[in-house]
């Protein structure tokens, strides 16, 4: 029986991990993977992993003098193997990966013969996704809002040839959701 995974990507701010958890929560998965704690994790090897892991989606980029969108999807690739080599190492039979990396390419790097995945991308429009930055730097400082064109132009590419969900509304965001998931891995 192939595992199944619950890919959510999208830009910062979105709220992939509120909704990795709540729907982790509504469907009785116990694995969540979140990228934002394989990064932080990886820290502590630093001289193993290559330099596009140690960066941000939205300054990638600036490593090697490159275009936003080919940084963005260096680091995701690298950062990418990295959870999916973690993911390889989690016996369960569903699994839930959220994180800013997770894009349509990830799907290139996946064992088809051992997986049955979902896929989706969160997003929001500029307007929101400022409104989500400046609730979040109550919390705790970012540098989102000075990058938000940045951010933007990788919103924008993510929401190309993608299953979308505007995440604008949390309660109908999951329920759509769990639909998306249910009817595509028949859960």
């Amino acid at each position: 029986m192939k595992t199944k995974l619950i890919l959510i990507g999208g830009v910062p701010g979105t709220g992939k991990t509120t909704l990795a958890y709540k729907l982790a929560l509504e469907l009785g998965i116990d694995k969540v993977v979140s990228i934002d704690m394989i990064k932080a994790m990886t820290r502590t090897y630093k001289d193993n992993f290559d330099k596009y892991v140690f960066t941000t989606t939205h300054e990638a980029y600036k490593l090697e003098n490159i275009s936003i969108i080919e940084g963005f999807l260096k680091h995701s690739e690298e950062v990418n193997k990295i959870a999916l080599d973690i993911v390889s190492n989690i016996n369960d039979n569903v699994i839930i990966v959220e994180g800013a990396t997770i894009n349509r390419n990830i799907l290139d790097l996946i064992d088809m013969e051992k997986y049955e995945v979902s896929y989706v991308n969160l997003c929001l429009d500029k307007e929101n996704l400022i409104k989500r930055y400046e609730m979040k730097n109550r919390v705790r400082k970012g540098r989102w809002i000075e990058n938000i064109e940045i951010i933007n132009q990788i919103n924008e590419y993510l929401m190309k040839d993608n299953f979308n969900i505007v995440n604008d509304n949390l309660d109908v965001t999951l329920e759509r959701m769990l639909e998306y998931v249910k009817e595509n891995l028949c859960l």
